[in-house]
């Protein structure tokens, strides 16, 4: 890429051009696509991390420095895109973990009947979520979907759905706690 002629199309985006950054997207997509696609080896999540990576890339231009090739500056963007989802994929791991461990001591602690109570005040729970939410959780969990898949077929944003999967999560939990506290 000539820097020169992406700095002066940073330029005109800055100057409130904002369809001229479909030209940046356009000639650094593959470059982005690669970086994200090498750290996460998952096509549907690594398509929405590039697009997250331009819309991060977007929200800090000012802070490109023209006369710098554009091209390592916003494969660090993305790089930072693709850590972030691995950090939080880790977490999530680690939780479900958590979760199964957890599961697996009650069995052990309690006998088959706790597990088994955990089992139907799972189910009791699922059975009052809203008709949105208990999809969400079905996708999720059952169809072993991707927050991309879900938030496509659901219509809505990768964030969005993480986000209201997490508050389904809260609800869940504290709805088991009473559940189990009224045995």
């Amino acid at each position: 890429m000539n820097p020169t002629d992406t700095d002066r199309i940073v330029l005109r985006v800055l100057s409130g051009d904002i369809d001229a950054y479909a030209e940046i997207v356009h000639r650094y997509q593959n470059e982005v696509w690669k970086v994200v696609a090498a750290l996460l080896l998952d096509n549907q999540k690594t398509e929405d991390l590039v697009q997250q990576a331009f819309v991060n890339a977007y929200q800090h231009l000012h802070r490109y420095e023209p006369g710098r090739d554009f091209g390592p500056w916003i494969r660090e963007i993305a790089r930072n895109v693709a850590r972030q989802e691995i950090r939080r994929r880790m977490r999530e791991d680690r939780r479900m973990e958590l979760y199964y461990n957890h599961w697996l001591a009650l069995r052990e602690c309690g006998g088959e009947e706790q597990g088994v109570q955990l089992t139907e005040a799972l189910r009791r729970c699922e059975e009052k979520l809203p008709p949105e939410a208990a999809r969400l959780v079905e996708l999720r969990y059952r169809a072993a979907q991707s927050f991309g898949e879900i938030a496509a077929a659901l219509g809505r944003t990768v964030e969005a759905t993480r986000q209201h999967l997490a508050r389904i999560r809260v609800a869940l939990r504290d709805c088991i706690q009473k559940q189990l506290a009224q045995l």
